[in-house]
């Protein structure tokens, strides 16, 4: 039945009015409380929009005056994306919600606020919060947006000292903004590490199916050992972001360049030769990184010859005198220079070229040889730029270096073989919200002689978990992806699961975990740590470790 005026009692209706009026009344001071915050607040919706992000549901006042439009007008229906100044901008945010989301909680970054009244972008400190209902859907975020120039929001003063200066301002500033590029860094790690997880799986059990094939052998092998170049370079991104400084020791450079070259210069029409000088030195570096730098080298200069051609990759030791380099200090150096013979950078580009927003290609971000100066220079080392139109183009990469070393130190790849499969049995629950991971680990723990319940979410991990403990089956081992989507996360799952059974075995499996952090997470509770990607073998080797481990208990 439909209600009406003429339905209801007239007290009843006095009474629903009055209750109107006093929420108008409420609501009234509400926005007019809001509209006095000095600092901007905004609520966006839950749902996302791949173009622009989560949109605007409220704004105060303060936000529309910063974002330069009309406080009549405010700011609802527009994206985050086209609050920010840029795509760099844009992506911290989006970082940041994805952060609030996953860990909950209050999640803080710097990002460049933009202004639609011709003024220039405005640096600020943005508060988010992932607002959850009680079972713990996202109803929406709130964020808190802070001008960066106000000193009271940049540098906590204490009671009766001097204002901060300039220098601290923009030293917090740099902090800051490191911070969030590293936030951002091990976001686009994690991402990344999931995309290479099936592939991982996959491409390490093909291997161990093609022993009489020679031929496909080697090209999988090859294949496989980029795979585990970037699984590689992935960690040295997620450790990057926890501050812990690299150790550097004497690296085979002869190793890493014909490793490198055969690897990137694969499927290419260009012909690479490599030119090695006599008793070349050990360059003391982080290998992967040096393999990383010459990889980014050789495939731009592949890109710049479509029509192929001849490139040369050459590498001879040098010596640096006193006050005979600007950039390099006195030493023994070794030199490796990647040379194309394509197209040529314009003289006005060369400039340009390792500024870290700089590309001239369509599709390109501009990042490569701005991280590839970064890892050199931190190696004490140095990489320069000569070029011709329409003759090609040298790079020249200069890295402190020792004598040639006769130890096993400086190997690029500590085994390129994938790890052996190990049958077992045993009960294994996969919580995973990766489709195609968690597909690929199902068929190969059936394989190998386990039986695998799957899920994609926290809540449901759960719900399976008790009900297989009633029937007295409870899973021997649980595979736990840490950054579920919507809902539970990989870590408030994992505690629900060892309240209700302390002795349950959980494994950790993400692809923003390296070895410095393990052990805070076999503190938690869980068992083991299975970093992603990882290997089939790998995978098949944790689950027997465990089941063996809760017999022999």
């Amino acid at each position: 039945m439909t209600l009406s005026p003429d339905t209801l009692r007239p007290d009843t209706l006095a009474e629903l009015e009055a209750s109107l009026h006093q929420m108008k009344t409420a609501n009234y001071f509400l926005r007019v409380a809001v509209d006095q915050v000095p600092e901007a607040v905004l609520i966006l919706e839950a749902e996302t929009s791949e173009k622009s992000g989560p949109k605007v549901l409220f704004s105060n006042a303060t936000a529309a005056i910063m974002v330069g439009v009309e406080p009549e007008k405010g700011l609802r229906g527009m994206g985050i994306s086209d609050l920010a100044s840029g795509d760099m901008d844009a992506a911290i945010l989006l970082n940041c919600l994805n952060r609030a989301v996953e860990n909950g909680g209050a999640h803080e970054c710097q990002a460049l606020m933009q202004n639609f009244y011709g003024q220039p972008p405005q640096p600020c400190t943005w508060r988010v919060r992932a607002v959850f209902n009680s079972l713990r859907k996202l109803l929406n975020f709130t964020l808190v947006v802070t001008p960066l120039k106000s000193a009271s929001a940049v540098l906590p003063a204490p009671a009766m000292a001097a204002p901060p200066s300039c220098d601290d301002l923009d030293a917090h500033s740099d902090r800051l903004k490191q911070d969030n590029l590293a936030a951002l860094a091990q976001g686009i790690a994690h991402d990344v590490n999931n995309l290479l997880g099936p592939v991982t799986v996959r491409l390490s059990d093909l291997l161990q199916q093609v022993d009489g094939q020679p031929g496909l052998q080697e090209e999988l092998q090859l294949i496989f050992a980029g795979l585990k170049r970037a699984r590689q370079f992935t960690s040295q991104v997620v450790t990057a972001c926890r501050a812990k400084p690299h150790q550097k020791q004497p690296v085979d450079l002869s190793a890493i360049i014909h490793d490198t070259v055969k690897f990137a210069g694969a499927g290419s029409n260009a012909q690479l030769r490599v030119r090695l000088g006599t008793a070349l030195r050990w360059p003391v570096a982080d290998a992967v990184k040096i393999s990383q730098v010459l990889q980014n080298l050789i495939l731009n200069g592949i890109q710049a010859m479509p029509q192929g051609g001849y490139m040369d990759v050459d590498a001879e030791n040098t010596d640096i005198g006193l006050g005979q380099d600007e950039i390099l200090k006195p030493g023994t150096y070794v030199r490796v220079t990647v040379r194309d013979r394509g197209c040529g950078i314009p003289p006005e580009n060369l400039e340009r070229l390792f500024k870290e927003t700089f590309t001239t290609k369509p599709d390109g971000n501009g990042i490569g040889l701005t991280t590839c100066k970064l890892f050199i220079r931190d190696h004490d080392g140095d990489i320069r730029v000569s070029s011709r139109l329409n003759v090609g183009t040298e790079f020249s990469v200069y890295l402190p270096a020792v004598p040639a070393q006769t130890a096993s130190t400086g190997v690029v790849e500590k085994d390129l073989a994938p790890v052996p499969l190990k049958n077992g049995q045993g009960r294994v629950l996969i919580v995973d919200d990766e489709d195609d991971l968690r597909k690929v680990a199902h068929l190969i723990l059936k394989r190998c002689g386990y039986q695998v319940i799957e899920c994609d979410n926290g809540q449901d991990a759960v719900k399976i978990y008790h009900s297989l403990a009633r029937t007295g089956t409870p899973p021997d081992v649980v595979l736990m992806d840490l950054t579920l989507r919507g809902g539970m996360n990989g870590g408030e799952t994992a505690a629900e699961i060892l309240r209700f059974d302390p002795e349950a075995r959980l494994v950790v499996t993400s692809g923003s975990v390296n070895e410095d952090v393990q052990m805070s997470y076999l503190e938690k509770g869980f068992v083991g740590v299975l970093p992603k990607p990882y290997e089939a073998g790998e995978l098949t080797q944790i689950v027997h470790r465990v089941v063996t481990m809760m017999s022999r208990a």
